[in-house]
């Protein structure tokens, strides 16, 4: 009874390494160096927006937004760009975003970066 145990216990930890092993939080990290990050012309309309559309918008939007914070319009991020930015690199102090979810791959994070670097234009 306690070979069979052993064997048992043994099994169960392989099969738990096995699995943990292939986490990932986000696809960046599970196909690393698989595509490329384009930050020659950042905009707000092609770059920034799409990422908050993607990650933020199902919860930050409407009249009753999570956190009383909207990301779907241009004035509404400029508005609360420092908690944004502090909540989606997941600072200490702040709320980590996405809820629930991974962080934002660094490419997106560098787009957001580039673009509040660049002066924060609706463009």
């Amino acid at each position: 009874m306690k070979t069979e145990l052993k064997i048992l216990l043994v099994s169960v930890l392989a099969l738990t390494l096995t699995v943990s092993g292939c986490y990932y939080d986000n696809e960046e990290d599970l196909y690393l160096g698989s595509s490329t990050c384009d930050t020659t012309n950042v905009t707000y309309s092609t770059s920034v927006a799409p990422v908050f559309a993607g990650y933020c918008n199902s919860c930050h939007s409407g009249s009753s937004p999570s956190g009383n914070i909207k990301t779907d319009s241009y004035s509404s991020v400029v508005t609360n760009i420092t908690r944004i930015v502090g909540a989606i690199n997941q600072r200490s102090g702040f709320k980590p975003m996405p809820q629930n979810g991974g962080k934002l791959t660094s490419c997106d994070l560098t787009k957001i970066d580039i673009w509040i670097r660049k002066g924060m234009l609706n463009n």
